[in-house]
């Protein structure tokens, strides 16, 4: 894999991060046995832990990281910022590394459990020699969490922006029996093959960087980049109609939509476990507060 001369940006959104930030360190690390070369790049905001000592601790050792200090408060809403520091991520890449040879970024989320297991590179390695795909990211051994990033056919649209958004639990209910149903089915007959969706994350995926340099994040909703035979479907299986608040949706949503309307971008979930089992936080725990 190394003669390919591949190499990647790693990027890190790090806020008060200090109890996963060093098994997620060294998982980034662990990369340059299949990249050539490897370049993390972290956005912090200013935190209330050691989470800036351990970046620099790591840094000293390896001088393979570029930390960005972000001096701005920019809202009071997680997911505004959280869309702001990503799109931050992005510009470094453009501005740094898009003439590099660097054909790959990974974002990866630095909290306590979406990426502290040990890292399977051979699932990684294997991502790496297929070409149907564009964006990827992976199951988890503890069971699949991040349903509020999901998006497939049909269930496209966020379960927070219903009319009867109040009962979302309810609505997440009917997603996560649906999903988890199509996607056992998807394994068990075509266990060697990406499973095709509109937007996921689940705490980490792979990027092709020709394919989202040109995209962004955003906790705004863009109607048009949404098929409407697709949201017609979603209000039929959740049974309520679309609400009219276009704010607060999950981020990456807007950006794998942006690709796909863009650069028609493959998005696709990895039905293999990328990381070692570590228990996952209470499904649909992220949200737009």
């Amino acid at each position: 894999m190394k003669n390919q001369e591949i190499n990647c940006c790693i990027c890190l959104c790090v806020y008060n991060n200090e109890r996963g930030l060093p098994a997620v360190l060294n998982n980034a690390n662990s990369l340059t046995s299949i990249f050539n070369k490897i370049k993390i790049l972290v956005f912090y905001d200013h935190s209330h832990d050691n989470s800036l000592q351990i970046l620099n601790v790591y840094n000293s050792k390896y001088n393979n990281m570029e930390i960005f200090i972000n001096e701005k408060k920019i809202s009071n809403s997680s997911v505004v910022n959280i869309a702001y520091a990503r799109n931050g991520l992005l510009q470094m890449i453009r501005d740094k590394y898009s003439n590099c040879n660097y054909d790959y970024f990974m974002m990866m989320d630095s909290n306590e459990y979406s990426c502290v297991g040990e890292l399977n590179i051979k699932v990684l390695r294997e991502v790496l020699e297929r070409n149907d795909w564009d964006a990827v990211s992976f199951d988890r051994e503890a069971g699949y969490y991040d349903y509020w990033a999901l998006s497939y056919d049909p269930l496209i649209y966020s379960f927070f922006h219903f009319d009867n958004e109040y009962n979302y639990n309810y609505l997440l209910e009917i997603m996560v029996k649906d999903f988890q149903k199509r996607f056992e089915e998807f394994k068990l007959s075509n266990p060697d093959e990406l499973f095709p969706v509109y937007s996921a994350f689940n705490g980490c995926a792979l990027y092709r960087c020709s394919k989202f340099l040109n995209c962004s994040y955003s906790s705004d909703i863009n109607q048009k980049l949404f098929p409407e035979e697709t949201l017609r479907k979603n209000e039929e299986l959740f049974n309520s109609k679309i609400s009219n608040r276009l704010t607060d949706d999950c981020e990456h949503r807007k950006f794998h939509l942006d690709a796909i309307s863009k650069n028609q971008a493959k998005i696709m979930i990895n039905p293999k476990s990328l990381f070692k089992k570590v228990e996952n936080p209470p499904t649909g725990l992220r949200g737009p507060c």
